[in-house]
């Protein structure tokens, strides 16, 4: 059951150790989800920075805390300058966006134009492995790179609860890759692997929300089939879109997904 924390912030428990804090006021439904095991917690993403989540972090968990953004938009990392301790998964790409000890992403990887906001660089306090286990002591995590979103994009798969902390791979509504360096052959990539490696009991908790008073998004291992099934409709010439610029395609009953011409990269003709 959600509770408010203040005027801004909602909390849900999830399950035993895994908290959903929600942005209700917020235009774009943000969620982002705190993980504390016996030793350690951890923040997945942090929302837009449009109030300070920390205080809400603060009440939920004393133990040591590491933040890891999902991603580099400007709605996901707008609270990391008031975090110590910021991991970033261990890809090529993060890595050419260090200089010197400080994460300094290119514009369209933040696209923070869209609200008037600026990247502020933060260190890399840790470089987590990809496919490598997250273990806070009782409820251990699998950091996964799934690009398609966004190429650094990462989800936190938790078998024990049988969870997938999916961001903006997948949420209810319309999928967003027609933003700047999305990509629709690896978003195929991404949700075949998932299709196939998550319990079929698995539930996925999105980064983004349906209304302001609903629960903490979810979706399912048959949403996810949806996706790739569509999507290999797609790249098969096989689905017709009901809009142009963006394209938009229907993926399921809960789920459409917005395309560019530069996201279908490889599938393009030359």
């Amino acid at each position: 059951m959600m509770r408010w924390f203040d005027d801004w912030y909602v909390v849900e428990d999830i399950a035993q150790g895994v908290f959903a804090i929600g942005e209700p006021k917020y235009e774009q439904l943000n969620w982002s989800y705190l993980l504390e095991g016996e030793r350690e917690a951890m923040l997945f993403d942090t929302g837009p920075g449009e109030r300070n989540i920390k205080p809400v972090v603060d009440s939920l968990t004393k133990k040591p805390l590491t933040v890891l953004p999902s991603h580099l938009h400007y709605d996901h990392i707008g609270n990391l300058k008031h975090f110590e301790t910021i991991a970033f998964a261990d890809l090529p790409l993060l890595r050419s966006f260090e200089k010197s000890g400080l994460i300094e992403p290119p514009y369209d990887y933040v696209l923070g134009a869209e609200e008037s906001r600026a990247w502020i660089n933060v260190k890399a306090s840790r470089w987590l492995s990809v496919d490598g286990t997250i273990d806070l002591g009782g409820l251990s995590a699998t950091l996964l790179h799934t690009p398609g979103h966004s190429p650094e994009s990462v989800s936190l798969h938790i078998p024990s609860r049988n969870l997938l902390l999916a961001a903006d791979l997948v949420y209810p509504g319309p999928l967003y890759a027609q933003v700047p360096n999305a990509n629709l052959p690896g978003y195929l990539e991404t949700v075949l692997r998932l299709r196939d490696t998550i319990a079929p009991v698995t539930t996925i908790l999105c980064g983004h929300g349906e209304a302001p008073d609903a629960p903490a998004p979810r979706l399912y291992h048959a949403d996810i089939a949806d996706l790739a099934s569509a999507l290999t409709a797609i790249r098969d010439g096989k689905a017709t879109p009901t809009a142009c610029d963006p394209y938009e395609f229907r993926i399921n009953s809960r789920m459409t997904l917005l395309a560019s011409k530069a996201s279908f990269g490889a599938w393009q003709a030359p």
